[in-house]
């Protein structure tokens, strides 16, 4: 997997957030700049803190149980973090979403289910912050059908109340077990 070292850096290009990973690999952040903030003027390091999002979000994911290939991990990761650094806060969209009985993550996984159809899909997230009440989490579905008009895009950031989370449970191999 890829790990952060000390020549990643943040900048803005031609209307995009943009993270250097060194060796001519240049990483583009997928949210509009409108929707960003504290945007890097120069050259910005990748901080110890954007070091320790990425690892500790590496180490929840590679324990849950779900299929990613290396290049999407890092690139989840990747989302991940310039989200937890640069994204604005979102308005909480509840209603778009089923209450659920039993809800939560696991392992910063969980499903979101579109209450405008009873045979709604469902949505993966990664829950990026949470706190007693709700929980801001970033797409990871290619595609997700929230009403009969809107769709959300692969890593839109979507913040919801807590009893929205369906926690996912993939089939963990053995030798991940405790």
């Amino acid at each position: 997997m890829l790990l952060p070292n000390t020549n990643w850096f943040w900048y803005t290009h031609e209307n995009e957030l943009r993270l250097d990973l060194g060796d001519t690999l240049t990483f583009v952040v997928p949210f509009a700049l409108k929707n960003l903030v504290n945007l890097p003027t120069e050259k910005q390091l990748f901080s110890l803190e954007d070091t320790e999002h990425y690892v500790a979000l590496a180490e929840s994911l590679d324990n849950n149980g779900i299929p990613l290939t290396e290049g999407q991990l890092v690139q989840i990761l990747l989302n991940a973090t310039a989200a937890l650094k640069f994204h604005k806060p979102v308005c909480m969209k509840s209603w778009l979403y089923k209450a659920q009985n039993t809800s939560g993550a696991h392992f910063q996984l969980a499903m979101l289910e579109a209450s405008f159809d009873d045979n709604a899909e469902l949505g993966q997230v990664v829950v990026l912050e949470q706190d007693d009440s709700c929980a801001t989490c970033m797409l990871i579905s290619d595609d997700f059908m929230v009403s009969d008009s809107k769709a959300l895009a692969k890593f839109e950031i979507i913040k919801v109340m807590n009893d929205r989370l369906i926690p996912f449970l993939a089939d963990i191999p053995e030798y991940k077990r405790a």
